[in-house]
């Protein structure tokens, strides 16, 4: 009987591109904020940003206000307390950068100071030498040295800390990078479990089996989402980053300024930019999404590689499994960010709706469509192109199969039994990678087969053997059977 693959295929799930390439798009903007990592002055973006999320994953109202470029202006706003962050090699050094040509730069509003956030190594240091500048008379409106405790902030990590956060490869760095991968992770799992949820429903499963599926779906988006965004992140603090610079740049200056303001709104929180500041935080995203969709390409098909070098598919199957998931977390990408900068002009003009909501649905409607045709596109043609281990390997299965079914005189049942069996034990993708594997597939098809066919004979009900009594009554049934069967069809004379 032919043996069905359906439901083993591996082709990635259109509710998993959903997740993943929403997923690369957040994974993204975190990209696009470590860029700054790179330049002269990297750690004392790495500073801000550090300590930004060490507030928000403690419950403060936290935020970077500093990305406006404004002169003079906040780097952080913490409780409504505004911060600029100085983190130099000495406490001295973080605190004379606040001071031009004798006068100290950072006041609000309200003509107050500012709070400046120097290394927690540095603090008393810092703490000494506002002291000193305010005796000078060089804060306005401040003449009391004894407020320099509450100018001065004592920043959550040290100078060296933040300077192993913007280097790739540091403890520091990669935990920075796993904290803030947690939102990622979320964003794609969560996505990724409701579309499930809602597929599972639409099919006719129970809400039990809907629920499950949806949280086993989640669960592994989430997880390869979060490990993917990750190794994106560190990648981004290497040269691959400036390498993409000039690619990406000529993609944005193709899309021009009006058209990059769209798509760059779309894709990240606060005010919107426009001009030069969109275009060059478009192009930290496409560099962002074009790391981050190989780093979860590469995450995804780890499994085929592993295989592969062990011997248990081709390098054709890896090639084609690894091109199918890669276009479907590049189609679902593609997707959310259209869908996401369609959606929010959309909302913009509802009140109701409201950007953000609108982004957020049209990107959901977005990555759903262009991950499933991307990956049902890719699929059809890499099947016409590059044949599947499983078509060879189960062509031999299904000979070995056949040939067992008769020598056993399997009924249609028994035999759909063993096909059952195999697939609830080994599960049919590891039967595939196995004879590939095998120096002698027949046999080996044999040997996974015995089993199950043997367990199918036993049961069998009992055979007994007829008395001699039992034989003989039934052959003077027979015999008197066909002797009336021959006078009824003699001829009676006229």
């Amino acid at each position: 009987m032919p043996i069905n693959l359906h439901s083993d295929s591996t082709s990635m799930p259109t509710s998993e591109a959903v997740g993943h390439g929403v997923g690369v798009a957040k994974s993204a903007e975190n990209f696009a904020d470590n860029v700054p990592f790179n330049a002269r002055q990297g750690h004392g973006f790495a500073a801000e940003r550090a300590n930004d999320l060490y507030d928000r994953m403690t419950g403060r109202d936290a935020r970077i206000v500093g990305d406006d470029n404004a002169k003079n202006g906040a780097d952080r706003l913490v409780d409504g307390v505004q911060i600029q962050t100085k983190y130099y090699q000495s406490g001295e050094a973080s605190i004379d950068a606040c001071f031009k040509k004798g006068r100290f730069r950072y006041v609000d509003s309200a003509g107050r100071p500012m709070q400046i956030e120097v290394p927690s190594d540095q603090y008393q240091q810092a703490v000494d030498r506002m002291k000193g500048r305010i005796e000078a008379g060089e804060v306005p409106g401040v003449t009391d040295p004894g407020q320099a405790e509450n100018i001065v902030r004592k920043g959550h990590f040290t100078y060296e800390q933040a300077c192993n956060v913007a280097k790739a490869g540091t403890i520091e760095g990669l935990t920075y990078d796993a904290v803030n991968g947690i939102k990622v992770a979320g964003w794609a799992g969560g996505l990724s479990s409701l579309v499930t949820f809602g597929v599972s429903m639409w099919r006719g499963d129970t809400i039990e089996l809907a629920l499950k599926k949806s949280a086993v779906t989640g669960l592994k988006v989430g997880g390869s989402s979060w490990v993917s965004s990750i190794l994106a992140a560190q990648l981004g603090r290497t040269g691959v980053e400036q390498g993409l610079r000039g690619a990406t740049d000529w993609m944005v200056r193709q899309l021009g300024a009006r058209g990059s303001a769209v798509l760059a709104n779309a894709m990240r929180g606060g005010a919107n930019i426009h001009g030069a500041a969109a275009m060059s935080h478009l192009s930290k995203l496409l560099r962002g999404n074009i790391v981050t969709g190989v780093a979860v390409t590469v995450v995804l098909s780890t499994g085929d590689f592993v295989s592969m070098f062990r011997g248990r598919v081709s390098g054709a199957q890896v090639f084609k499994n690894v091109s199918k998931t890669a276009s479907g977390v590049a189609g679902g990408t593609a997707g959310w960010m259209g869908g996401a900068a369609a959606g929010a002009a959309l909302g913009s003009a509802v009140p109701i709706v409201g950007t953000a909501a609108g982004g957020v649905i049209g990107g959901l409607l977005g990555a759903f469509g262009a991950g499933w045709a991307a990956t049902e596109v890719s699929g059809a043609l890499l099947d016409e192109l590059i044949e599947d281990d499983a078509v060879e390997m189960l062509a031999i299965f299904e000979k070995a199969f056949s040939g067992m079914a008769t020598d056993h005189l399997l009924s249609q049942a028994e035999a759909e039994g063993v096909i059952e069996a195999v697939r609830d034990g080994r599960g049919f993708p590891t039967v595939v990678k196995d004879l590939y594997a095998a120096s002698n597939r027949t046999r080996a098809s044999y040997t996974i087969l015995k089993p199950h066919v043997l367990a199918q004979v036993k049961t069998r009900e009992r055979v007994r053997l007829p008395s001699p009594k039992q034989v003989l009554k039934a052959v003077v049934e027979v015999l008197d059977s066909l002797g009336s069967e021959g006078s009824d069809s003699a001829v009676s004379p006229t």
